[in-house]
């Protein structure tokens, strides 16, 4: 072993050198079982980094060709570091496999956590480790399993990366009209509840009107704005914005405390 590791695969699973196969495996279990973040959500973190470094170890250990490369490779420093290196991307690889195979078997907490846990890696992308029809699928399931724990920001990001991914012909749409409806959802109910100042709420409205809306949407998104304005003290932006949503749609519901406050009953 060299001083720049300073542990191996061997150390990581507490076998011997000369351990059987067997022994490797029950090794593997017995620490998997330990580690496992599911079973310590209070160190869910620490955990799961220590569980991606069993799982790495046992991966080469447990394939006969590759522990006796590994074995060869541990003679000589640069070498084994470099190993190292590789069994981590390849490491990255199953975590992303992972993550899309326990989306798709309704386990979002599980592929959330990971997921979470992957991004704490600056090297790590999940584009790099799928392709492009499973890398769409995935984050798309993500951005839903971030709406379930209402982490409505991030799934905003991932949907709106998948929008914009899609939006230009003569790309393949899988799930642009579903996406486009689940932005204009976030927009318009979840995010502007959660903005820190009128500005970032308004923004969220916006962000709506940048899509292709029929009058009807269109002049309820600006009756929101208006809303905000009036709210914000901001009267003469609040009469403008608001009138632009009368022309659009006269008869536009919930506008009765608007228009009082801003004398325009008879509008």
């Amino acid at each position: 072993m060299t001083e720049s590791l300073k542990m191996t695969y061997y150390d990581v699973l507490d076998i011997n050198r000369d351990a059987s196969q067997p022994e490797i495996k029950k090794a593997f279990r017995r620490l998997a079982k330990k580690y496992h973040p599911d079973a310590h959500r209070d160190q869910d973190v620490r955990f799961a980094k220590k569980l991606k470094e069993i799982i790495a170890a046992y991966r080469v250990l447990s394939n006969e060709r590759e522990r006796a490369r590994y074995d060869v490779l541990m003679q000589s420093s640069p070498a084994v570091e470099e190993e190292v290196r590789r069994n981590e991307v390849r490491t990255f690889q199953e975590y992303a496999e992972q993550i899309l195979s326990d989306l798709l078997g309704a386990d979002g907490q599980s592929a959330l956590r990971v997921y979470d846990e992957l991004r704490q890696n600056k090297d790590f992308n999940l584009a790099d480790y799928l392709d492009v029809k499973d890398y769409l699928d995935c984050i798309f399931l993500l951005a839903e399993q971030m709406e379930r724990v209402e982490r409505f920001r991030e799934a905003a990001e991932l949907y709106e990366e998948l929008y914009e991914r899609e939006k230009d012909p003569p790309r393949e749409r899988y799930f642009f009209e579903e996406v486009e409806a689940r932005i204009k959802k976030l927009y318009s109910r979840k995010l502007p509840r959660e903005a820190r100042d009128a500005q970032e709420e308004i923004a969220c409205y916006q962000r709506i009107l940048g899509f292709g809306l029929d009058k009807s949407e269109k002049a309820f998104i600006l009756k929101k704005i208006a809303e905000v304005h009036c709210r914000e003290g901001e009267e003469d932006a609040a009469r403008t914005i608001f009138a632009k949503a009368l022309n659009l749609k006269p008869g536009l519901k919930g506008t009765a405390t608007i228009r009082e406050e801003l004398g325009m009953e008879d509008v």
